[in-house]
């Protein structure tokens, strides 16, 4: 046996047989070097190993402590998302399941469909299935409380709550959110520096985050002086592709309208639907009109022409996501709600057109 495993099996089995408890202080490096006669780098080398295995934590300038693992067992931790298996939510399950199998845990997937009532069924099943944590995607329609009840009983039986994408304004949820507004205030912006005065926007109207990404292109117009006409200002109900949806984007098309230069999308998935509608109406993009959306998609890395697109760090959120509600489930006793906020950058592609100098001179970037 290395040096670092003998410190390391003897910590480990004073853990497991409860003669070190959780909270409690490891003894200090100064006395396992000389119980055990090993370099200081050994004992470090035996905590980080320990530290690995969920059995303590290092806190700087105070010491190694013991810490409390999940109490219920069922090593289960919820999910809920819109989707599954398209859009920007593989790539969030994806890293979310990696982290939390690392620890033991089994992520249980489940979808919504952005269906409040579908989410509320999911919901109860969950409680009856006695899971550790929860991370969800909450439908949010505006002006609405959606399951907002429920989540704070889960929250109150001691099943920590994090809010992955979306918040309840006013509740006291741990989420994990992009600064929306500044995000379509930079879209807007990105925009106005490449001439165009004349910008639409398209949003769901009953997604909460999607109204922010609206609100905050709306502002930035408003401060430069710029007037967006109500008929370019198109609200969709709805999260998924739709004919519904389909003829609601039709509409911006339809009679003898002027048309914007250039249009905002909430989605990636909205504007794929747009620039559809645009080919039937024989527009071309980013020749007479430019678009960008929100999310860099699949679909915008590979839609023809390539969507400029507002980043989405769905890994980095999805990790994150599982990472805290690994911490409050070893941590019950430390009552701690966080909001993390994420700034997002634009990917530029081919469709947006610069009008302030000739195409051939624009920009690209993968």
């Amino acid at each position: 046996m290395k040096k670092y495993e003998t410190v390391q099996t003897f910590l480990r089995s004073k853990i497991e047989s409860g003669l070190i408890i959780p909270g409690e202080k490891l003894p200090s490096e100064s006395e396992l070097m000389e119980r055990f006669e090993v370099s200081r780098n050994a004992v470090r080398q035996a905590v980080n190993e320990l530290v690995k295995e969920r059995l303590v934590e290092s806190r700087q300038g105070v010491g190694t402590f013991c810490v409390k693992r999940t109490q219920s067992g069922s090593m289960l931790i919820g999910m809920v998302s819109f989707r599954i298996s398209s859009y920007i939510f593989p790539r969030i399950v994806s890293a979310c399941n990696q982290t939390v199998q690392r620890d033991g845990f089994t992520l249980l997937l489940n979808e919504s469909w952005y269906d409040a009532a579908q989410e509320r069924s999911v919901l109860l099943s969950l409680r009856k299935r006695g899971i550790d944590g929860l991370i969800i995607t909450p439908v949010l329609e505006e002006g609405k409380r959606g399951n907002s009840d429920i989540l704070g009983e889960f929250e109150a039986a001691g099943v920590p709550v994090v809010l992955l994408d979306a918040e309840y304004p006013g509740y006291d949820f741990t989420s994990i959110v992009i600064d929306e507004t500044a995000a379509g205030r930079r879209a807007a912006e990105y925009l106005w520096e490449r001439g165009h005065r004349d910008i639409g926007i398209i949003y769901s109207s009953n997604y909460r985050p999607k109204v922010l990404r609206k609100e905050g292109a709306l502002g930035f117009l408003e401060k430069v002086g710029a007037k967006v006409r109500e008929e370019w200002l198109v609200g969709i109900h709805g999260q998924t592709s739709s004919f519904g949806t389909y003829g609601q984007i039709r509409g911006l098309f339809s009679g003898k309208r002027a048309m914007p230069t250039a249009v905002i999308c909430s989605s990636d998935d909205e504007a794929f639907m747009f620039m559809h509608q645009a080919r039937r109406n024989g527009i071309r993009i980013p020749e007479e009109l430019s678009l960008i959306a929100f999310d860099n998609s699949d679909l915008a890395r590979y839609s023809f022409p390539r969507l400029s697109s507002l980043d989405h760090p769905s890994e980095y959120m999805g990790e994150l996501a599982a990472k805290i509600i690994l911490d409050r489930i070893y941590h019950p006793e430390v009552r701690l709600r966080s909001r993390t906020v994420i700034d997002t950058t634009i990917m530029s592609r081919d469709s947006v057109r610069n009008l302030s100098s000739p195409p051939s001179s624009s920009s690209r970037s993968p």
